[in-house]
């Protein structure tokens, strides 16, 4: 009789397990392309430990997860390249620096397999694959974007001020002021004041003077943390009232000299994470983890994985489809990707130095600052 009647009840039994498990489309073999030693060996490890953080609460979600080495070099993605079309991964995500991913992404993409980098901004990139064909999807905000927030920033905190635009004359602060300049000049705003400095001195008492003699009261700093540090220094030291702004490398340990709360910067998203996120830093937590580095990033790439993995039936339109047709909630917000596997979202957010560390700029903060300016 209790062999009978536990026999009775299976069928109901599988019928509810089968009702709450999510439907596998089919197995997702995944490969990470993740520097194994060196200099960026951290960052590695970031994306390691990311994957098996989720695992860890989404067990049996992926067939496998193969990783492959990226040694930063052309010939590191070709061999990465060979050895995930030889593991039959289905997507690779990694290839952290340029010259790998430009190498891999031909040979993936002949093959079927897309890449998501968690890294690459340059928008050269992007276009080649555009222009090629290839199977690309960039997690990382593009290059381009920074410039694009800074300026609607400027646009819209500090209308009524006026300021300069400054940069420390290596490529990447001259494109970055260069491109803030045309976007808000195209926008009917002007800086009162343009210029470069020489980074990396001790104190900067020329540049200091050559603002106050402009008259402006607001500064972006194409630069480094460290030069930003010095120069506001040098400001409070001559008694000259700035406030500044910064982009994406202010996200950069405090060095000897800090930056003065209230300075805004435009950082990478996955830099200062939202509420968004609070699943994830738990998670990372209960793993004796910090969610920082490419934590993060990496965290929200298995969460686009997982979710095509239990969810679509990928099969029927081929994995390239899913990602683009799909809206994913991650850690790092909404993502979506376009025709291109460029990020729609801009992948950049506002964040303001309180008690030495960055933290997203409320709206509260936004408007406060807005007033100010006026």
């Amino acid at each position: 009789m209790i062999i009978r009647a536990a026999l009775s009840v299976l069928p109901l039994v599988l019928g509810l397990c089968l009702a709450t498990t999510p439907a596998r489309a089919e197995s997702l073999h995944v490969g990470l392309v993740i520097p194994q030693e060196g200099q960026f060996k951290p960052l590695g490890d970031h994306v390691r430990e990311a994957f098996q953080t989720w695992e860890a609460a989404n067990p049996n979600v992926f067939e496998d997860i193969v990783e492959g080495d990226d040694n930063c070099s052309e010939q590191a993605g070709t061999d990465a390249a060979a050895a995930m079309i030889e593991a039959g991964v289905n997507i690779v995500v990694g290839f952290l620096c340029s010259e790998s991913l430009a190498a891999a992404l031909p040979l993936l993409s002949n093959e079927n397999i897309p890449v998501i980098t968690l890294t690459v901004r340059a928008d050269i990139i992007g276009e080649e694959a555009a222009r090629l064909g290839w199977k690309f999807f960039r997690l990382a905000p593009r290059a381009g974007t920074e410039a694009e927030i800074a300026a609607d920033a400027i646009l819209r905190l500090w209308a009524d001020k006026s300021f300069a635009l400054i940069e420390d004359g290596a490529i990447s602060g001259r494109e970055l002021v260069e491109a803030i300049r045309i976007n808000i000049e195209n926008r009917g705003m002007k800086p009162n004041f343009v210029d470069n400095y020489r980074p990396g001195q001790a104190t900067q008492p020329s540049l200091v003077r050559r603002l106050k003699s402009a008259g402006v009261t607001r500064v972006f700093v194409g630069g480094e943390r460290s030069d930003m540090a010095v120069i506001a220094m040098e400001a409070e030291r001559q008694g000259v009232a700035l406030k500044f702004m910064g982009g994406d490398l202010l996200h950069a340990p405090q060095g000897d000299i800090p930056l003065p709360d209230g300075t805004i910067a435009v950082l990478a998203a996955g830099a200062t994470p939202g509420p968004e996120a609070e699943a994830a830093r738990i998670a990372f937590e209960n793993r004796g983890l910090i969610a920082e580095g490419l934590r993060i990033p990496a965290y929200a790439a298995a969460e686009i994985l997982g979710t095509i993995a239990t969810r679509m039936n990928y099969s029927d339109t081929g994995l390239e489809e899913a990602l683009r047709s799909t809206t994913f909630s991650t850690a790092l917000g909404s993502v979506t990707f376009d025709e291109n596997g460029e990020r729609r979202e801009p992948g950049f957010v506002l964040a303001i130095l309180r008690d030495g560390e960055f933290t997203r700029l409320s709206i509260e903060e936004a408007a406060r600052i807005t007033a100010e300016s006026q």
